[in-house]
C-alpha cells in the first residue's frame, strides 16, 4: 500500500517545472534528479567566476510575462543595453546584420541593398514553404548569402531549405527605410524587443530558478528510472527503488529519455515520431581573463564556416558580479550534429581550436592573461525545427497527454524557447489542467499576479 501523495508530480526543477508549480491549483511534488534547480538554465561557479551552462539573457515581446520574471527577482536584477557584433571578413559589424550595412565592404553593401530593393523572391515565394524561401523573400539574396544562410546552417546543422517556417514569427521583418538608412550610414537598430535585456546581478541565470524554488516541495536526487501505469495511476520509480503514486504527471524530462522509461506498450508511430525529433548537442567553452575588458560586448556571432564557434558571449558584461574585480570572461558555443566529427573531437582539441580562433580574431588575449578555462558538453541544447517538426512534435504531445503525462519545457514539449516562453507555455498547460481557459488574457494576468503573491510571501524578512 503506497502512502497518500499529491495528485500531481512535476519531473524536473528547471524554470518550466518550477513556474508551472506556481500556477497549479493542486499540490504537486517536484522531483529533481540533481542536487540543484535550474535545469538547462543553471549556472556554475569556479575560480571566482559565474558562468551559465550556455549563455542566457532575459528579454521578451510579452511585457506582462517579462514584468513578472523581473519582479520575481526583486532587487537582484539589472537592465542592460545590447552591444552585439557579427564577425564578417575580418571586421566586426553591429547586430543585426541588416542594420549595419554601411560597415560592410562597399561591394557587399551594394549587393545587400540592391538585392533587398530589387528582390525577385517577393513574387517567386509569395507563400514560402521553408525558411530558405522566407529568408529570400524577406531579406533578398545579398543579406541571405552573406549572413543568414551560413549562420543558420551553422547553428541548426541542416540546410536552410530543410528548416520549417515555425520560427519565422520570431524574426522581425526589417522596415525598408531602415535598410536604406543602414546602407547610407545612418544609425539604426533592429530586433527592438531585445535591444534592452535583464540579467540577475548575483547568481547567474540560475537566480531565476532560485527565486521560484521556495514555493512547493522539491525532492532532490530523485532520478525517475521507470514509469508504470496501474489502475488509472502513474507510478514513478527512482533509480534507488523509491515509488511514488500520482494521478497526473508533468514532465520536463527530455522526451527521448522519457519514452524509454515507460513500462507499457508504445504505438509504433509514437516511437517513430520521437526518433524523428532532432536536438543538437553543444560545446560550451568558458574563459576567465585577468584584466579589463576593452570592448564590453554582449555577444559576437560567427557565420564563417572555418571557425566552429557560432557565438561567444560576455558574462561579466551581463553582470560585473560574474567575475572577480579587474577580470572579465568569455563563453563560446559550438553546436553540431550528434553524429558529426566535431562532436567526436576531444575537449583538448576543441579548447585549442576555440582559443586560437578567438586570439586570431583579437577577441581573446594571450594565454598568460587566461586564468580559467573549462570545456562542458551539453548533450542537448538546440531543438531543430526541420520541415516535419510540427507534425512529429504534435503527435508526441497528444499521445503523452492521453496517458496522463503532460510534456513541458524545451526538451520535453520540444520547442526552442527562452524562459519567457517557458512561462507562457506553463501558463497554458496549467490553465488546461486547472480547468480554466488556456488562452484567456484574464486567466494569464490572474495567474501571474497570484504567482507573484506566493513568491513575495516566501521572501525573507529583512533584518533592520
Amino acid at each position: 500500500m503506497h502512502p497518500s501523495s499529491p495528485r500531481f508530480a512535476i519531473i524536473g526543477a528547471g524554470p518550466s517545472g518550477l513556474v508551472i508549480n506556481l500556477f497549479l491549483k493542486h499540490p504537486a511534488d517536484i522531483l529533481e534528479s540533481t542536487d540543484h534547480v535550474g535545469g538547462h538554465a543553471a549556472s556554475f561557479f569556479a575560480g571566482g567566476f559565474t558562468f551559465d551552462y550556455g549563455p542566457h539573457i532575459l528579454f521578451s515581446r510579452d511585457q506582462e510575462i517579462l514584468n513578472f520574471i523581473v519582479a520575481s527577482l526583486d532587487d537582484n536584477v539589472s537592465r542592460c543595453r545590447r552591444n552585439n557584433k557579427i564577425s564578417f571578413k575580418d571586421r566586426l559589424i553591429k547586430y543585426p546584420f541588416e542594420n549595419d550595412l554601411k560597415s560592410l565592404p562597399l561591394e557587399d553593401n551594394y549587393a545587400c541593398l540592391h538585392d533587398f530593393i530589387f528582390n525577385p523572391h517577393k513574387e517567386k515565394h509569395l507563400t514560402p514553404k521553408n525558411m530558405k524561401e522566407w529568408f529570400l523573400k524577406t531579406f533578398g539574396e545579398g543579406i541571405c548569402s552573406r549572413y543568414l544562410f551560413p549562420y543558420n546552417e551553422k547553428v541548426w546543422n541542416i540546410p536552410v531549405e530543410q528548416l520549417s517556417m515555425a520560427m519565422t514569427d520570431r524574426i522581425p521583418t526589417p522596415p525598408s527605410e531602415d535598410i536604406l538608412k543602414s546602407s547610407l550610414g545612418y544609425s539604426t537598430e533592429g530586433y527592438l524587443h531585445q535591444l534592452y535585456y535583464f540579467y540577475p546581478k548575483i547568481g547567474g541565470y540560475q537566480a531565476i530558478s532560485e527565486a521560484w524554488k521556495n514555493v512547493g516541495q522539491i525532492t532532490y536526487h530523485y532520478h525517475v528510472d521507470k514509469v508504470q501505469f496501474r489502475k488509472n495511476k502513474i507510478f514513478l520509480i527512482s533509480t534507488q527503488g523509491q515509488v511514488r503514486e500520482y494521478d497526473q504527471v508533468i514532465s520536463t524530462m527530455p522526451v527521448h529519455e522519457l519514452i524509454n522509461k515507460l513500462e507499457r506498450d508504445i504505438p509504433t508511430e509514437i516511437s517513430i515520431a520521437v526518433n524523428k525529433l532532432i536536438v543538437n548537442p553543444m560545446y560550451i567553452i568558458s574563459f576567465g581573463i585577468r584584466g579589463i575588458d576593452p570592448n564590453k560586448y554582449t555577444a559576437v556571432y560567427f557565420p564563417e564556416s572555418e571557425f566552429l564557434v557560432n557565438r561567444i558571449s560576455y558574462p561579466c558584461t551581463f553582470s560585473a558580479n560574474n567575475g572577480p574585480t579587474e577580470h572579465w570572461s568569455i563563453q563560446a558555443e559550438i553546436t553540431c550534429a550528434r553524429n558529426s566529427t566535431t562532436w567526436q573531437q576531444s575537449d583538448t582539441e576543441m579548447l585549442t581550436h576555440v582559443k586560437q580562433g578567438l586570439q586570431k580574431r583579437r577577441l581573446l588575449p594571450s594565454n598568460d592573461h587566461i586564468v580559467f578555462e573549462k570545456v562542458h558538453r551539453q548533450e542537448r541544447s538546440y531543438v531543430v525545427y526541420d520541415i516535419d517538426y510540427e507534425q512529429h512534435a504534435n503527435t508526441v504531445r497528444k499521445w503523452f497527454s492521453s496517458i496522463g503525462i503532460h510534456l513541458l519545457g524545451r526538451f520535453s514539449y520540444f520547442e526552442y524557447i527562452n524562459v519567457d516562453m517557458a512561462v507562457d507555455r506553463a501558463l497554458k498547460v496549467a490553465a488546461t489542467l486547472n480547468g480554466d481557459k488556456s488562452d484567456c488574457p484574464t486567466t494569464k494576468s490572474l495567474y501571474l499576479k497570484n504567482a507573484l503573491i506566493q513568491l513575495n510571501k516566501m521572501r525573507p524578512i529583512p533584518v533592520l
